[in-house]
């Protein structure tokens, strides 16, 4: 499972707290609880449909991929299982949603250390998923919707090495075509986000600990050219988050040392990074950023290098500043999701700690907005 450290539940106050609270306990008064997956899950997909619903789809356990999926509804809090005829099996694949409701599933990693060329569409309306095969297998890769409805995907593993691949997803014809040409780097682990204009920034990855060099893909051309400035620092296993003003935060992620507690920000007007001087109260890596209605970012969770992180912090992009939150999850997690809910709240799903994959789902919700950075 290419290197990655398997999962775990925080152990003595908190075994305790759980053995008195069951379903009440919470890590402090930004985390609050709420239903249960079907499933334990970590390297899966989260979906927001509408303003209230959540699809979650496949993922790993332990030692196996998973081909099952389910619905969290907001209104009820809890998760509901969803039958998966024609679902194969598989983790750390993407996912996406299509217009009308539909989601797209493309590639992933299943067993006998197997990447699928497979794409899964899940109807509106449910049902039966239909298939859609990609042009190359892949898993760790990049799944992107573009302004045009389309959908790129971008490199990712082959089951052997990071590859440079790169094709496009027509919802209209259900079939994919592969990019004008391949992207100048073979990527894994990285990012793609689309830009205000229509670009994408595709950064970090790599066949090691991450690539310095960052590429825009251009969606008329379908070919991809080299930023002008690289990453102040190689990374992989990062976030990418499109800020407010149209600027790009790409947080923490693995560097040649380790995981990073550092960040920087990619401006599409200079097509260059910026470090930003101030760095996370921890190091992390496979972690999660959410963008916040009031357009600060949150991240949670990830690998520390040592063990799964529980806390979090929240940049301030006036102050270009990091502030750790008063109070942690109720469990460490990395490959977890953390997907945005009506009110500024998180749903944060699944993952794994350090002796466990994860079923337990919570709540986060944004403090309000404090006095400016430094104070």
């Amino acid at each position: 499972m290419t290197g990655r450290k398997r999962g775990i539940v925080r152990n003595g106050a908190l075994a305790l707290c759980l053995s008195i609270l069951a379903a009440g306990c919470s890590g402090g008064d930004d985390f609050s609880g709420t239903g249960t997956m079907t499933a334990p899950r970590h390297g899966h997909t989260a979906t927001l449909l509408d303003a209230g619903r959540i699809f979650i789809a496949a993922g790993l356990t332990k030692t196996d991929p998973l081909g099952s999926a389910e619905f969290y509804g907001a209104a009820e809090g809890r998760f509901m299982a969803l039958p998966t005829p024609g679902l194969r099996p598989r983790g750390w694949h993407r996912a996406a949603r299509l217009p009308g409701g539909g989601v797209l599933l493309t590639g992933g990693w299943t067993h006998g250390n197997i990447a699928l060329r497979e794409a899964a569409i899940l109807p509106p309306s449910g049902g039966a998923f239909a298939r859609a095969d990609m042009n190359a297998a892949r898993f760790d890769h990049t799944l992107t919707a573009l302004k045009d409805g389309s959908y790129l995907v971008t490199g990712g593993n082959d089951g052997k090495r990071a590859i440079r691949g790169m094709e496009i997803f027509s919802p209209h014809e259900k079939s994919f075509a592969p990019a004008a040409r391949p992207m100048f780097i073979a990527r894994q682990q990285h990012t793609a986000t689309l830009l205000p204009d229509g670009s994408v920034l595709i950064a970090g990855g790599g066949r090691g600990k991450g690539a310095r060099y960052a590429e825009i893909y251009d969606a008329a051309s379908r070919r991809t050219g080299l930023a002008r400035k690289a990453l102040s620092t190689p990374r992989s296993r990062h976030t990418a988050t499109l800020l407010q003003g149209g600027k790009v935060l790409i947080a923490g992620g693995l560097g040649p040392a380790g995981p990073l507690a550092t960040a920087e920000l990619y401006d599409p007007v200079s097509s260059s990074f910026e470090l930003i001087k101030e760095k996370f109260s921890a190091a992390r890596q496979q972690h999660t950023a959410t963008l916040l209605p009031d357009g600060r970012v949150l991240l949670l969770g990830g690998w520390g290098g040592e063990k799964s992180l529980a806390g979090g912090e929240i940049f301030d992009p006036e102050g270009r500043c990091f502030r750790p939150l008063g109070s942690s999850m109720r469990y460490e997690r990395r490959l977890h999701t953390a997907t945005p809910l009506p009110g500024g709240r998180v749903l944060i799903a699944g993952g794994a700690s350090d002796i466990d994959v994860l079923a337990s789902a919570e709540i986060f919700k944004a403090p309000p907005r404090g006095e400016g950075c430094g104070k």
